[in-house]
């Protein structure tokens, strides 16, 4: 495995992570301030659930770059659309509801996953060379 390729998925991650962990514990600093004694499952659910299909599709995307570049805006793009079907898949399939005003505790995680994202995203394909291909 190519040593660059190693560097950018443990950057990835510690970004990730750092990203999500301050946007969880600002988040949850609000919501208990907002609404004592309401439970936190559906703000819960959703980070863990962002980071973690955020973790498993770039990684995959960091550690395929090499051999398809070609294809790496595409793959980011069907991944974000696979990433919203799982998620309304699994709301449906459980006990949360998806309310308008619950919506912003599936979105604030959303949107810090996918910034980090996509910035890894970009970084990687600035660094491609596309005019060596043979």
């Amino acid at each position: 495995m190519n040593p660059l390729l190693l560097n950018d998925l443990v950057k990835f991650s510690f970004l990730l992570f750092l990203a999500a962990g301050a946007s969880y514990g600002i988040h949850y600093g609000v919501f208990i301030y907002l609404n004592p004694g309401e439970t936190l499952d559906l703000i819960n659910f959703a980070y863990k659930f962002n980071i973690g299909i955020t973790l498993l599709f770039t990684s995959t995307i960091i550690l395929a770059s090499e051999h398809l570049k070609e294809q790496l805006g595409f793959i980011f793009l069907i991944s974000g659309f696979v990433k919203l079907a799982i998620f309304i898949y699994l709301i449906k399939t459980s006990d949360f509801s998806l309310e308008k005003s619950v919506f912003l505790h599936f979105f604030a995680p959303y949107v810090v996953c996918m910034i980090v994202e996509i910035f890894y995203i970009i970084k990687i394909l600035n660094r491609t060379n596309f005019s060596n291909d043979s």
